[in-house]
Formats: structure tokens, C-alpha cells, sequence
């Protein structure tokens, strides 16, 4: 143990005698006004109470309106303004509670983080206070349990909540240089909601708890108002810290009415708290001192002493007494004089005491006095990130305006898209993922102060300009940047990245020729740049371009007078149906194509992007919609009237989606060219079908879930990567296809179906699909259908079993009916996991089946409406990819 900032403060004139001066002028003139001027005195009195809380923030979260506390005159506010996130309003039935703990704002699974942002006096002290009353959030009767972090700049801290009764508070003081502190509620569970009842800011005064400073919080353990008959705050307390009462043994409650100074008292104890005392009968008091274990970083214990002699005695019997703590004199003859002005002791040390000890003086006539303590934890700020790498962020998201990302980027629950580790004690961003977020505008070049990236993905937005200059990211081993707007050449500095393992810069606009170096890095550098319709291989091979590059892929068809792409996708259309309508009346009789005349395409000429902007005044004319896309209206510069089609489905480009590469109309038959993937279907790997004379092993779990991901992927670009969203209408196991190293890509959109605005919550009415992945409300398929059939195949992913199988028992025949029976009827592991495949059931991965379990059974709920969005699922199937990582990591 350690001595240290033992101070004594100075006693000090007393200004108190001028406070009751002014208390006895103003009763003076109520005494001698006419009623006029009383009631104006009375007004100004209520006005200067109404005002007397400056520095005040109450938030009642949850409440529903604004309200005024009628026994203290404080105004509280609703959450609506300082919640980052959304949560669920819950009422709280205790009539015995406050109105603002009569409510609460719950979290409700599968939120991981939720934030308040508080707005803060920059280089102020300012007292936090947090409340939480439980309700039966999880429908268990148990208080729920997760952490809490408070953020600020450069300080950062966390805290448990585990409530041994309720209502429960906590309390901190903290000095920011920034304006603002978020208060954020952590998981830890997924059966225990998060929740918060109220969050009480108050500003204090310059000057106290100067302890504390950016970088160090203190958090309460005890506050105590020594021989006080009853808890006190505001308006006892101007700053609103609530001080409990205290008594002990062989001592007396001392109070009295006339004021004492606490001006020479740093931190300012109010005066009511000052005028009561535990005065002891005998040498010795002592008093035990909370103990706390905490994950978070401590520096020390501070325990404030405030004293104030308030009786009076002669001179020659003198108080004087020792202050001890767990044993060990801190502080000798502290002495008191008579003329009531307030004292303060501050002690601090390394390690938590169990209790303090005030011993009288042998040369003492009297007691040992207390009027009041503090005990608190002074708390260092938890490791932030890498500098470079926040201020680096922190340009992404003002450049993006990406609402969602507050505070520090890798503080405990990382920003979304975001992966994080810790690298000697540095922790350092890894991952940026910010795929299909309908990112506009251009890559800022502070990404290269990341130096430590291993990946970047910002695939699917609508990213414009060339490449900024990245060569710094000697790491950077993964660079995903396809379906954009990306145009300029490809720099010659990405051959120098000698970690780079991935390049995909597919269906953009960039030109000129790809860097020799790059090619022949291609034995180790897997690359994509196909969709690039001015980039070549060799010099002399590239089309010319004056304009930097055109999204010529946008632009699927131009009719000019009658001809075009649009001419030839209705009359494929007209000879599919002719087809259809030829073979039901000449069943035995084959068609013959080659007398079908189609339009020859070199008849129709190559329009850039820009042409077709200015013909149809940037899109602005919709004269119609198909299934597949939309129709715009223009006119060239020769008058010619023309209708531009733009093609959704040809522009749907993503890494677990099945490329279409073609199509080839020259035989009798319509033909279809995708990209060839050479591991199958998940259907023929999970039944053990035969595939080129090879047996198909059995996947493990973490194949599984691996490709669980990757489909989940696919189907979460067609609902919310593309606009308007695409239904598949056929998600099964046979449509999830596999490459060599278990890659993952959806297949066959032969039903798909764009959803247009007007179609949001009815998609489609006609009934496509395949029995046993069927919605069963067939009457209303919505993106929600995709989810339920996905759910399926989770099933048979999870119990290694057809949707349906006649060769089952009675009860076993449908995979759902039988999965959810065993699931309802007793939600616990060892009922669910009867319906698990076999070959799964290792002790290292149950929590991850079980979470998937449970993922699916959500995706199969016969009320749409309750069904998870494909965000959901893919953010679940990652969680419990973690679970088993974690699982996998701890038995190494």
C-alpha cells in the first residue's frame, strides 16, 4: 500500500453568514410588501426554482413523454433524441417506483451493441448516473445480465451489470476533452435482453474530483451522509449526488441548523449533508468499505473524507483523533476547530481497503467525528485504436455518411464491417467490409494509413473515380472492388503487394492495359477484371476511349425504329411461347428453329452511357416496367425517338451467385451458359451421391456452415444488394452449387422475380417452387418466402435429411413438422439435438448447431412478418461461425 494525495484542506473564512443575511432580507420584505409585490416576489422565488438546475440531463428512457418530477421540480425527457439504434418501449408495473423508472428501453435479441450519445461540457467534471428497473424482458423470471462501455474521445471503459435487486444504480464522474459520451449497452447472452431505465447527467464544477481527468474515470462504490436519519439528493445536493444515510454503534447522531462553510472543500459537500454528523462515544469508529471485483483497468482507490466540528466545547478539551485504514495509520491528530467550516481528506491507494478506522487521541477529551465519505475506483482508459487507423475511419464514414459507426472502431463490439485484433498492445483494424451499402462517390486515399488491412471490400455500390494510391498496404492480401463505377487504369502498384492473394475488379469502367507484372502474378494471384469494357491485356488490343470509360454493361438494349435488344428479348419471348403452344398441339411433331429469322444485332449500333443520359435527360422518362427491368423514353440527337431497357438481372454480379456468361440461340433449343462449378450441388455432397465415379464424402460441420454462409450471402444481395429487390423463388440444396474448395454460389433464376415498389408486400401470386420448401403462405410470396425455403435447407444442413422422405416414419416425413415438434416441446439441447445428423455430434460445436437451430426454426415461422431478414440470418450465421472458431480456438 501506498500514501499518497493525502490532503488536508485549509479551514477558510466563512461566507455563510452572508447567505442567511440574504435568506433574512428576502423573508424581510414578504414581510413588509403589500400583496402586489408578494405575489411578484412569490413568482420571481418559483422562476429562480424552476431555474435552479442548470447542468441538468434526465432521460427517461423508454417514457413516452416529457415530464416534470413534482417533488423536485426536475424536468425529464424522453430517449427519442439520444438513442443511437432503435429498441422497444416496456412498461414497468411497480406503482412504487418513480415515473421515470416505471419504464424502460429494451434491446431485445439479436442486438449486439446499442448506444446513447450524451452530450457533454468539453474539460467540465460531470457526474453520469444510470438506472435499471427489470421487467420479464425474456419471459424468464430472472434479472437479466450484460455489460455496459462508456465512451468518450480518447477514454474508454467498461462495466458489468450483474443487479442483485432492482431498482439498481451506478454512478461515475468524468472529465472529456470532447463534447459527447456514449453509453452503450453490451450482449452477453442471447437469452438476456438488453435494457436501460433512466440516465441522469449532471455538470459539475470546475475544480472537483480533480482526480479525475481525460483518461481516468472514477466509479462509485459508497456515498454516505453520516448521521443522517434519511437518504438526500437534490435539492439537498445542488449537483444531485445521492448520499446515503449512515449510523454505527457506540455512536451518536449529531444535527444542526446553522450552516457550514464549504467553500475551501474541493468537492463542495452540501451543506445539509455537513450539518449531520456521527459524533463517537468511545476511542474508536470504523466504517466497512464496499469490495468490487471489476474487469475493468484500475488505478487506484480514493476514499474523500469531509468533516466539520459542529459541536461546540471549551478550548481545553481539544478533539483530535488518527485516521487508519485495514489497520495501517494513514493520516495523525487531525484536529477540529470550532468555527463550522468544512474540512476535506482525500487518501489514495493502490490496493482496495476493507475498512477505515477514526481512533481518538490519547491527548483528546473527546470522540472521533464524521460528517460524510466518498469511496470510489479511479479507472484508466481500456487500449483505443490505432490512431491512424481512426482517423482513417472516421474519414470513411464522414465521406459516407455512415450513421451507425460512433465512438471507437474496435471497442469491445467492432463497428459493422469492420474486424479489428489486437497486435502487442495496439490494437489495429484488419477488415473493412462495406459491400452493397449504396456507397456513392470516390475511395479516400486515408485508407492507406491502415497499414496493417489484410482485406477490403466495398463490392456492389456505386463507387466512382480511379484508385487511390494504396501501395502502403504491404499486407493487404484480400481487394474486393467489383460492380462498380470505378474507372482509370489499373496501377502498377498492385503487382508490388506481394501479399495479395485476390484481386476482383470485375464490371467496372476502368481502361488502358492490365500491368505485365500483375499478369504474371497470376500463378499466385487469383484476379477478375472481366465486365471492363475498355481494359485489355496487351497494348494495341484496347478499344479507344476519349471519356475515361463507359458503364456500357448498364445499357442492355436500345430500340432504334423497331430493331434492338428489346425487339430481340420479346421475340425470344414470342418463340419460348410458341414453343409452349407448338408442343401442346403437335405433341410428335419437333419444331424447326432454323427457319426463325432473328435480328442481327451488327444492324444495331453500340450507344455510350453518356449518349443515353442525354437522350433520356439522365433516365428521367419511365415509360414503363417488365418483370426484369425498366423502360425510359428518349430522343437522339437526329430526332430518332428511341426506348432504353435496362436488364436488372444482367447487371445482379456477386461471388455467391451463379455467373450467367451467355446465351446462344443458333440451334433448336434456347441455351443458357453460366460458369461451371466443379463441386456440385449441396444436395448431391449431403445425400452422398455419386459425382464422376467418385463417392462424395460427408461435409463436416464447419463446411456446413461455411456454405450455409455463402448462400445466405447470395440470397441477402438479391433482397437488399439489388433495386428493386429480386425474389429467387427456389431456394433449395440442388440450386446451391459448390466449387472445387467448397465456395458457395446460388443458382437458377429461372423463377425469379423482381419485386417492384408496388409489389413490396405482395410479390408474386402464381406458386413456383419445389415441394417441401414451399412457403405455406403460397397466396402472398415475398422476399419472406426466400427466407422460409432457406430455412429449409438450414434444416437439412443441420439433420443431413430431404425436406421430405417417404422412406421416413410417419412422423418424420416432413423435416419441419418433425424438427419444430421436437422443438416446442422441450426447448432444451439434448431435445433439439435428436433431430442433428449423427456425424455432427462432436462436444466442440453444439453451441454453434444449436444457434443455427434455432436461426432456422425463426426462418420457418408460418407468419411471415416474424421472419428474420436475410441481414439477420447471415449476421446469425456468422455469430455462430464464431461460436465455432472460439470452440475450435480454446482446444488447441
Amino acid at each position: 500500500m501506498r500514501r499518497k494525495n493525502v490532503n488536508i484542506r485549509p479551514y477558510g473564512n466563512s461566507t455563510n453568514k452572508q447567505i442567511t443575511l440574504e435568506s433574512a432580507s428576502i423573508m424581510q420584505i414578504i414581510g413588509n410588501c403589500k400583496p402586489v409585490a408578494l405575489l411578484i416576489v412569490v413568482v420571481m422565488w418559483c422562476i429562480a426554482f424552476t431555474s435552479a438546475q442548470p447542468g441538468f440531463l434526465s432521460i427517461d428512457c423508454g417514457g413516452l413523454l416529457n415530464r416534470t418530477d413534482p417533488e423536485t421540480n426536475i424536468t425529464w425527457v424522453t430517449d427519442d433524441n439520444y438513442i443511437r439504434g432503435s429498441g422497444i418501449r416496456e412498461n414497468i408495473n411497480n406503482a412504487t417506483s418513480p415515473f421515470y423508472l416505471q419504464s424502460a428501453r429494451v434491446f431485445p435479441y439479436p442486438t449486439n451493441k446499442s448506444c446513447f450519445e450524451i452530450p457533454l461540457t468539453p474539460n467540465i467534471p460531470h457526474l453520469l448516473r444510470l438506472w435499471f428497473n427489470a421487467g420479464n424482458f425474456n419471459g424468464l423470471q430472472q434479472i437479466p445480465r450484460f455489460d455496459l462501455s462508456y465512451e468518450t474521445t480518447d477514454m474508454l471503459s467498461m462495466g458489468q451489470v450483474r443487479f442483485e435487486q432492482m431498482p439498481a444504480w451506478g454512478e461515475r464522474v468524468l472529465v472529456s476533452s470532447g463534447n459527447v459520451v456514449y453509453v452503450c449497452l453490451i450482449r452477453k447472452s442471447d437469452e438476456d435482453n438488453l435494457f436501460i431505465s433512466a440516465i441522469e447527467l449532471r455538470t459539475l464544477e470546475k475544480g472537483m474530483y480533480d482526480v479525475v481527468k481525460p483518461g481516468q474515470w472514477l466509479r462509485l462504490l459508497l456515498r454516505t451522509d453520516a448521521g443522517a436519519n434519511s437518504a438526500s439528493r437534490y435539492p439537498n445536493d445542488r449537483f444531485d449526488r445521492q448520499w446515503n444515510s449512515s449510523s454505527t454503534g457506540g455512536a451518536e447522531n449529531v444535527q444542526v441548523k446553522y450552516s457550514i462553510s464549504i467553500d475551501n472543500a474541493k468537492n463542495l459537500p452540501p451543506n445539509p449533508v455537513m450539518q449531520t454528523a456521527l459524533v463517537s462515544n468511545s476511542d474508536i469508529m470504523s466504517f466497512s468499505l464496499p469490495q468490487y471485483r471489476t474487469p475493468e483497468r484500475i488505478k487506484s482507490f480514493v476514499l474523500f473524507l469531509y468533516f466539520a466540528e459542529i459541536e461546540t466545547y471549551n478550548a481545553s478539551e481539544p478533539r483530535i483523533f488518527h485516521l487508519s485504514m485495514n489497520n495501517v495509520t494513514r493520516v495523525h491528530n487531525i484536529t477540529l476547530q470550532g468555527d463550522f467550516s468544512a474540512r476535506e481528506l482525500e487518501l489514495e491507494s493502490e490496493t482496495p481497503d476493507n475498512y477505515f478506522a477514526l481512533q481518538k487521541n490519547s491527548f483528546s477529551t473527546r470522540g472521533p467525528t464524521i460528517n460524510a465519505f466518498e469511496y470510489y475506483i479511479l479507472l484508466l482508459t481500456h487500449t483505443l485504436t490505432f490512431p491512424a487507423d481512426a482517423q482513417a475511419l472516421a474519414t470513411l464514414k464522414q465521406r459516407f455518411n455512415i450513421k451507425d459507426w460512433v465512438s471507437d472502431p474496435c471497442f469491445v463490439v467492432a463497428w459493422d464491417g469492420i474486424q479489428c485484433m489486437n497486435i502487442s498492445s495496439t490494437v489495429r483494424v484488419a477488415e473493412i467490409d462495406l459491400s452493397r451499402r449504396n456507397l456513392t462517390g470516390t475511395i479516400p486515399p486515408s485508407l492507406g494509413q491502415m497499414t496493417e488491412l489484410v482485406q477490403i471490400s466495398f463490392d456492389g455500390n456505386n463507387l466512382s473515380g480511379a484508385f487511390p494510391n494504396l501501395s502502403s498496404l504491404t499486407k493487404l492480401e484480400r481487394l474486393y472492388l467489383q460492380n462498380n463505377n470505378l474507372s482509370g487504369t489499373i496501377p502498377d502498384w498492385l503487382s508490388e503487394l506481394e501479399n495479395l492473394k485476390e484481386l476482383d475488379i470485375a464490371n467496372n469502367n476502368f481502361s488502358g492495359v492490365i500491368p505485365q507484372r500483375l499478369l504474371d502474378k497470376q500463378h499466385s494471384l487469383k484476379i477478375n477484371y472481366s465486365g471492363n469494357y475498355y481494359l485489355c491485356m496487351r497494348k494495341g488490343e484496347c478499344i479507344p476511349s476519349s471519356s475515361g470509360g463507359y458503364k456500357l454493361k448498364v445499357i442492355l438494349g436500345v430500340v432504334v425504329s423497331g430493331f434492338g435488344i428489346i425487339g430481340l428479348a420479346i421475340l425470344i419471348g414470342a418463340l419460348i411461347y410458341r414453343k409452349k403452344i407448338f408442343k401442346r398441339r403437335n405433341p410428335n411433331k419437333i419444331p424447326n428453329y432454323s427457319e426463325v429469322l432473328v435480328p442481327s444485332i451488327s444492324k444495331s449500333r453500340a450507344f455510350s452511357l453518356d449518349e443515353i443520359k442525354i437522350a433520356t435527360e439522365d433516365f428521367s422518362h419511365n415509360i414503363g416496367q417488365g418483370g426484369f427491368g425498366f423502360v425510359f423514353w428518349g430522343k437522339l440527337r437526329d430526332e430518332k425517338q428511341i426506348a432504353v431497357k435496362i436488364d436488372l438481372l444482367s447487371r445482379v454480379h456477386h461471388k455467391n451467385l451463379v455467373a450467367l456468361l451467355g446465351y446462344c440461340n443458333e440451334s433448336r433449343d434456347l441455351m443458357l451458359i453460366y460458369e461451371y462449378m466443379p463441386g456440385s450441388s449441396l444436395n448431391h455432397r449431403l445425400y452422398g451421391k455419386f459425382l464422376l465415379h467418385n463417392f462424395v464424402s460427408l461435409l463436416e460441420w464447419k463446411i456446413r456452415l461455411k456454405i450455409a454462409l455463402d448462400a445466405a450471402q447470395g440470397l441477402e444481395y438479391l433482397h437488399v444488394g439489388c433495386t428493386p429487390k429480386i425474389i429467387h423463388r427456389d431456394v433449395k440444396t440442388a440450386n446451391i452449387l459448390l466449387d472445387a474448395n467448397f465456395n458457395a454460389k446460388l443458382a437458377d433464376f429461372g423463377l425469379s422475380r423482381v419485386a417492384t415498389d408496388d409489389e413490396a408486400s405482395h410479390v408474386v401470386t402464381d406458386v413456383k417452387g419445389t415441394a417441401g420448401y414451399l412457403d405455406p403462405n403460397t397466396h402472398m410470396l415475398t422476399d419472406k418466402s426466400d427466407v422460409y425455403s432457406f430455412g429449409v435447407v438450414l434444416l437439412e444442413i443441420i439433420c443431413g435429411r430431404r425436406p421430405v422422405d417417404f422412406k421416413q416414419s410417419e412422423e418424420k416425413i416432413d423435416l419441419v413438422k418433425w424438427v419444430a415438434q421436437h422443438f416446442e416441446r422441450v426447448k432444451d439441447s439434448e431435445e433439439v439435438l435428436k433431430t442433428v445428423d449423427k456425424e455432427l455430434l462432436e462436444d466442440d460445436n453444439l453451441k454453434s448447431i444449436i444457434s443455427v437451430i434455432k436461426l432456422a426454426m425463426k426462418c420457418i415461422v408460418e407468419e411471415p412478418s416474424c421472419r428474420p431478414g436475410m441481414s439477420e440470418v447471415v449476421m446469425e450465421i456468422k455469430r455462430a461461425m464464431k461460436y465455432e472458431n472460439d470452440s475450435a480456438a480454446s482446444t488447441l
